[in-house]
């Protein structure tokens, strides 16, 4: 970037990256110990051991607080993105890079093209059972809502000397199905993958937009006359988007002020599959239709096979930006709404999966938008 942009910096932050998926194993651990509560509680009405009835109130309160907390980890840090479980992390520094191209006249409107460099863990499920591997994440949730459900009514039973054996007895069966799925949860993450499609794929076409711009400084077709250009490169984005946060954190009043909009990519590799994101609901994200609305005519109008949709599960970086209401759309390769692509977060995430075409077409695409908002002044 200090090659091809009039400027470039790294900025650092703090965060507690193991924080967003490192507590899965530890939630799944919490979860197996409540369960063996739950049936030494169990073998206590069958009249199998002997327990203590205060004991048995005591340890069926433990498992209720315990999946209680399992649940808030896995709703508040891992479904929503929120950082309630940091402190319990060690803090690690990360930076963001950042480069700024500027117009040739006065700066009327910036735009953001932005990626991220840094890649995920793999997900063991996704790799050794495919898209089952998916499918159990969910009879997971399902799985720890029942227990909870089972020692929650078993407590409150027992305040009342109201005993059902046979009822929990089913309960604890149940339980006893889940265990291998807990075991999943156990070794769900493995080693980091090299993350060429997701993401250094939105890296290098950032890297191809300086490029171009700076070769082209004197073609007045194609360098902006008045838009700023920023390309960001954030860190933290697999680690629950902490990179994005801290930068909008940082930089909102600016952002504003700048009239910017953000084309945010993410994870690319085959031609013609375009997906343009207009929310991402599991964060509770919508893309702006002044972002979204043109990308699309743009990628029709090159007649690239293009799909407008909602990510059902996950975020990405521009997540962070339309949540606080700055105009924002994300573009990648990725649609996993009917597919799971045998490279995501997975050891095949190799440069090999990549097709530089379709590099070729996403930078088409950023180029059109980029000459589209200068147009506009």
């Amino acid at each position: 970037m200090k090659k091809f942009c009039d400027e470039a910096h790294q900025e650092s932050y703090i965060s507690s990256p193991h924080a967003f998926l490192g507590g899965i194993r530890y939630g799944a651990l919490i979860v197996f110990i409540a369960g063996i509560f739950f049936w030494v509680s169990l073998l206590g009405d069958l009249n199998v051991i002997i327990i203590n009835p205060i004991i048995d109130s005591l340890i069926l309160i433990i498992s209720v607080v315990l999946i209680a907390v399992t649940i808030s980890y896995f709703i508040l840090e891992v479904m929503k993105y929120h950082e309630t479980f940091d402190f319990l992390f060690p803090k690690r520094t990360s930076n963001n890079i950042i480069g700024t191209i500027n117009p040739k006249n006065d700066i009327k409107n910036t735009v953001i093209f932005s990626a991220h460099h840094d890649s995920a863990f793999e997900f063991n499920t996704f790799y050794y059972l495919k898209r089952f591997g998916q499918i159990i994440i969910n009879i997971g949730y399902l799985g720890v809502g029942i227990i909870f459900i089972a020692i929650l009514l078993k407590l409150i039973f027992s305040f009342l000397s109201f005993k059902q054996p046979i009822l929990f007895l089913v309960f604890g069966i149940i339980f006893i199905f889940f265990i291998p799925i807990i075991l999943v949860y156990v070794f769900f993450q493995g080693q980091p993958v090299l993350g060429a499609f997701d993401n250094l794929s939105g890296v290098a076409i950032l890297l191809g937009i300086a490029k171009y711009l700076s070769e082209n400084k004197t073609n007045n077709k194609i360098f902006p006359k008045h838009t700023r250009v920023h390309l960001i490169s954030f860190a933290g984005e697999e680690s629950g988007l902490r990179g994005a946060k801290r930068y909008v954190k940082a930089h909102y009043d600016e952002l504003v002020k700048n009239k910017t909009t953000v084309v945010n990519m993410d994870s690319i590799a085959k031609k013609d599959i375009i997906v343009i994101l207009n929310k991402e609901s599991g964060i509770g994200a919508t893309h702006d239709p002044i972002v979204f609305e043109p990308l699309l005519d743009i990628a029709e109008n090159l007649n690239l096979n293009t799909k407008l949709l909602a990510l059902p599960f996950g975020a990405t970086d521009g997540a962070v930006f339309s949540k606080r209401n700055i105009p924002t759309a994300s573009i990648g390769g990725l649609n996993l709404k009917e597919e799971l692509a045998p490279y995501y977060h997975t050891r095949n995430d190799t440069p090999a999966v990549i097709e530089t075409e379709a590099l070729n077409q996403f930078a088409k695409i950023c180029f059109e938008y980029l000459k589209f908002i200068d147009n506009q002044n």
